[in-house]
């Protein structure tokens, strides 16, 4: 992150799974005198001590953002990880179609302001459907899973990069691994459960990873270092089959791996979490010289794998 001058930066859902880290990535790098302004943090419903503490938090839902905070903290650059999120497909819905007046009103709000503000909207790699081919950012959107859904929250941000008016720069990072989410769910609990790691269908399915360390770490990269209205896929590892990452899994786990066919995990979980763990998107990126330029903190899948295991052993 290069010396910059008194810049403003903005984190929507600095309170989400991604957004603290990038918070947290933005705030270190401030502390080290790497750029100088106000660090002005949104969240909606979860309050954390050390982002209210060190940063300029507000408490705003995104529908409710109002003009008078562009005002007084005109941005530089905003983080966009507000996506708002359901737990079933009616909930998906819903939350899409709050999500997608919500994004048309902010934009609404951002094209008053006097200059143009870079915005980085977090997305993800659902959003190119099921494929075993890498697909790079050129690649066609054909939303499967949870994305279906999520697509109609983020049009507006698509809309607004296509039409040129506006900075926007759509990052869509593979599954995400932290102690959290996805990899809890549905890997760690499982195997903790059962004693072994699940495979879910025939394992063949290729997965683009990414610590969450290093999604925080390359969208502020995206930001810093990327093009007007340049997307980028965002992944940490070469695709790797399930089947080998529950292996890896299992190992740190001093366990074993069993498989779940595709119509068991489609009666368990129903027809988009299926959909999503049976999916694959092997990714790649077109913009090689932006990637190579960014120093990652995670090198080793399986590293990054025990340190998650015994992270979430700690919590348990």
């Amino acid at each position: 992150m290069g010396k910059e001058n008194n810049t403003t930066k903005w984190v929507l859902g600095a309170t989400g799974y991604v957004g603290q880290l990038v918070t947290h990535r933005l705030y270190m790098e401030r502390s080290k005198g790497n750029w100088s302004g106000q660090l002005i943090t949104l969240g909606q419903k979860t309050i954390i001590p050390w982002i209210m503490e060190r940063t300029n938090f507000h408490l705003f839902p995104l529908k409710s953002i109002p003009q008078m905070l562009l005002k007084h903290h005109p941005p530089g650059g905003i983080y966009h990880c507000a996506r708002m999120a359901g737990n079933s497909d009616r909930s998906r819905r819903i939350a899409a179609r709050k999500g997608h007046n919500a994004n048309q009103r902010l934009i609404h709000l951002i094209k008053k302001v006097p200059t143009k503000i870079p915005v980085v909207y977090c997305s993800g790699t659902l959003m190119y459907g099921n494929t075993l081919d890498r697909v790079d950012e050129d690649a066609a959107l054909l939303p499967i899973a949870y994305a279906r859904a999520y697509e109609y929250a983020e049009r507006p941000w698509v809309k607004a990069a296509a039409t040129g008016e506006m900075d926007i720069r759509i990052a869509r990072p593979g599954w995400i691994l932290g102690p959290d989410s996805w990899f809890e769910h549905f890997f760690y609990k499982p195997a903790i459960l059962t004693g072994k790691v699940p495979v879910y269908g025939d394992g063949k399915q290729y997965m683009s990873i990414i610590s969450v360390e290093d999604c925080a770490g390359q969208l502020t990269h995206l930001m810093e270092h990327g093009m007007p209205n340049q997307s980028a896929n965002l992944y940490g590892f070469e695709p790797i089959k399930q089947q080998d990452f529950a292996l890896l899994v299992a190992q740190c786990m001093d366990t074993t791996t069993a498989n779940l066919t595709a119509s068991e995990t489609k009666n368990r979980f129903g027809k988009t979490v299926y959909e999503a763990l049976t999916s694959s998107t092997p990714v790649a990126t077109k913009h090689t010289h932006w990637r190579a330029a960014y120093k990652p903190i995670h090198h080793d899948l399986k590293a990054l794998i025990e340190s998650t295991v015994r992270r979430l052993q700690a919590k348990s």
